[in-house]
């Protein structure tokens, strides 16, 4: 009895997501692996998989964490939204600024795995580590709520049509337009590399090519001004 007790040390699913999270900041997604977290935590490999089918579910949850500096970049910047347009560019401008400076991480969560497990797994993450449930945003939870990527920005092109900002078909147009260069963009980022010095740049560049787009499709852009960079 005494060896099983110590055999599986009695851990919980956040203990291991924590411990993940700690080497991916400090060394980077690579180093993780479930022979180290175990040796780390003084338990077993078995006691891993009593909780983690393997490591890339390990992985996902760890890297659910990366989601936080997203949120608190949308509680900052939606003080300053004043019309929907300021919208539409902001939630781009801080998703972009994240997913261009974490790569990997929002490549596992936003596109290597559907938004049904997204919306699954916040949930409980917020369940196994409640200190960051003050890290909520209305926007980012609204979003999750649709099963994927180019819908959920059309739940923002939405909003634009009902105030009238922009017409159906002009919308169903900025929507896939917009989508499809992000995914230029982020694949760049994942083939080539980016250096944090550059993120700037690059994401003003994104963002300067989505009001170029907005300005050609949009029907109404009162009170709009270039997003503030």
């Amino acid at each position: 009895m005494e060896e099983r007790k110590k055999y599986f040390k009695g851990l919980t699913r956040r203990d291991y997501i924590a411990k993940a999270n700690e080497i991916i900041h400090r060394e980077g997604i690579e180093a993780v692996t479930i022979r180290r977290i175990a040796k780390e935590r003084g338990c077993s490999t078995a006691s891993l998989y009593r909780y983690f089918d393997s490591r890339d579910e390990l992985l996902y949850y760890a890297e659910l964490g990366e989601m936080n500096d997203y949120i608190r970049r949308l509680n900052a910047a939606e003080k300053h939204w004043r019309n929907v347009w300021d919208i539409y560019v902001g939630v781009w401008y801080c998703y972009s600024m994240e997913a261009f400076r974490k790569p990997e991480a929002y490549n596992l969560l936003f596109f290597a795995n559907n938004n049904t497990k997204l919306r699954v797994s916040i949930r409980e993450y917020y369940q196994m580590f409640p200190e960051n449930l003050e890290l909520s945003n209305r926007v980012f939870h609204e979003m999750l709520q649709t099963a994927d990527f180019m819908g959920r920005d059309f739940e923002m092109c939405r909003k634009c049509i009902r105030s009238n900002a922009i017409g159906y078909e002009n919308a169903v147009s900025l929507n896939r337009m917009v989508c499809l260069l992000f995914k230029g963009y982020f694949k760049t980022v994942c083939d080539d590399g980016i250096k944090e010095e550059e993120v700037n740049a690059r994401v003003r560049q994104f963002i300067r090519d989505i009001e170029d787009l907005v300005r050609m499709l949009a029907k109404d852009l009162k009170g709009y001004k270039a997003y503030q960079i």
